[in-house]
Formats: C-alpha cells, structure tokens, sequence
C-alpha cells in the first residue's frame, strides 16, 4: 500500500484524500441527524453571553428538552412586574369559559393603569377581556378576573400560589394579580422558564394573543370599542415568535418573557428567553436570540 501511494502523483493523492474525507462526513452528517430526531434533543453551541446585556438576570431555554443553556443569575429573588399576568391569565383559563361575561365595576377600574380604557358599567366576554390583560398589560382587566372568582369563593391569588407549587416554583411568590410591586412579591428567571414550558404545552391560546402586535375588541353590546395595542415592541418584528410579555415597575425595572419556535428540516426549536430587571428589555431579548 505504500509503494502504490508513493506512486501516486501529489495531485492524484489529494484528490482521493479529499474524496474519502467527504464520504466520512456525509455517513456522519446522516448519523447525527438521525440521532437528533430519535432523540429529541437541541445541541446548541455556547459562548459567553454579551456583557452590554443590561438585565440583571437572564435565562435562555430549551423548552422540550428543559435545558438551560445560558443564564446570569437563575435564581435571584426579583420582582415579576406584569410577567406576573401570565399566571394570571393561566388561572383565567383554568376556571373560566371565555364566553363568561364579566361586568365591569367602579372597582375594577381603580388599579393602578389606565391600560385598556374599561368603562364602568360596560360587559365584557373573558376572552376578550384576556387579550386585554395580555396585549395591553391591563390591571383593571386582572383586577376584573380577580373579582370574578372572588364571587364565588375562589381567592385568586390564592390559585396562582396553588399552581406555582403544583409547577414547581418554589422560588415564586405572588401577592397580587397584577403584578405591581409588593412587600414578598417575587420570582426568578428559572421559574419563569418553567412556567414558560407549562404555557407552551398546555396553554396555546396565551401564546396567540400576545404575539399579536394590535388587536381591537368591543363590549358585549357592541357599543364600545378597545383599541389594544401591544406592550411588546417584538410583536410582529422577530421571526418566530410564538409568545411575548412585558412587565415594568419601579422595583422591577423593565422585564420581558418570550417564547420562539424555530422550525428546522424535520422538527423545530422551541426556546425561551427571560430578562428581568434590565433597562433594555427589548435589547438584551434581540441579543440573546441572535
């Protein structure tokens, strides 16, 4: 075998190396893909987060698979904001039908935020009333759910607690439905990462309202009509948006949950990203999903 290679000229011996070189990358290249679709799994190559990413707590994740690729601070104790209205709006979906109309109150209307415009006396179908909670960040909408339970002798709060532990959010406290600042109010990004994943399996809907950059509704009678227009700057400008939040208050600085689905070849990415206490949200979000 060598004399034959000896023989060989220079450029004939390149040649065949590059030839059989080719070949064990392809039978590679097949095997890898293979692997990747019986196995479900996301390999992502790491590098080191930017350091002009502001938040002081970040987390990027694997939603199938509930890897957590890359983080800064996963477990701090900080305030949600109105990240706070997606377990909100979990709770709504668990105990309500959204062609329930709700009344709306002098109540109702007294939280902090004028988002949305509520009208006192004017009715509402809950589902519409969630694209107000959601696109437009209304705490009078929260507010509204919230009573609506309450009548009936379910303490809303006390089911958003209920389903953090039965999640697994150990590290998750709320103390309103709102998400306005509190005295032990909190949550950290690796909660938000796990309640992202229940959203993303069970919850679709919440992910098909806030992706939506505007949205117009109307009370029941019709008379009345809200224009919404969404909170998250993202909605309709990064490709593969499946859900997006927002959340800002004094003591929460700007926040922003959002989910992505990636379709690849065969199957799809589904990643989230979560910054808290940022004075970038939108900046830090468009840095890590680059």
């Amino acid at each position: 075998m060598k004399n034959f290679i000896k023989k060989l000229s220079s450029r004939t011996f390149y040649f065949w190396f590059i030839f059989i070189f080719s070949l064990i990358l392809i039978s590679y290249g097949g095997y890898l893909k293979y692997y990747l679709s019986t196995n479900h799994q996301t390999f992502v190559t790491l590098t080191s987060a930017p350091e002009s990413i502001k938040a002081t707590a970040y987390l990027v994740g694997d939603l199938i698979s509930g890897q957590i690729l890359i983080s800064r601070n996963k477990d701090l104790h900080l305030f949600p904001a109105s990240l706070a209205k997606l377990m909100t709006g979990e709770i709504v979906l668990d105990k309500l039908s959204l062609n329930k109309q709700i009344y709306i109150t002098s109540y109702m209307v007294s939280a902090e935020g004028e988002e949305g415009d509520l009208k006192i006396g004017e009715t509402l179908k809950v589902e519409d009333l969630l694209k107000l909670l959601l696109i437009s960040s209304s705490n009078d909408a929260a507010i509204a759910f919230s009573e609506a339970l309450d009548k009936t002798g379910i303490d809303f709060v006390d089911l958003m607690n209920e389903k953090a532990q039965t999640l697994g959010l150990y590290n998750t406290a709320f103390f309103g439905e709102t998400g306005l600042d509190r005295k032990g109010n909190f949550t950290t990004v690796e909660d938000l990462f796990k309640l992202s994943q229940d959203i993303y399996k069970n919850y679709p809907l919440l992910g098909e309202i806030t992706r939506k950059p505007e949205e117009t509704i109307y009370s029941s009678d019709g008379k009345i009509m809200h224009q919404l227009k969404n909170t998250n700057l993202l909605a309709g400008q990064l490709a593969y948006l499946w859900l997006g939040k927002t959340g800002s208050t004094p003591d929460a600085k700007d926040c922003l949950l959002t989910i992505f689905e990636i379709p690849l070849k065969d199957d799809k990415i589904s990643l989230a990203i979560i910054v808290l206490n940022s004075t970038d949200r939108f900046g830090d979000t468009v840095q890590l999903y680059n």
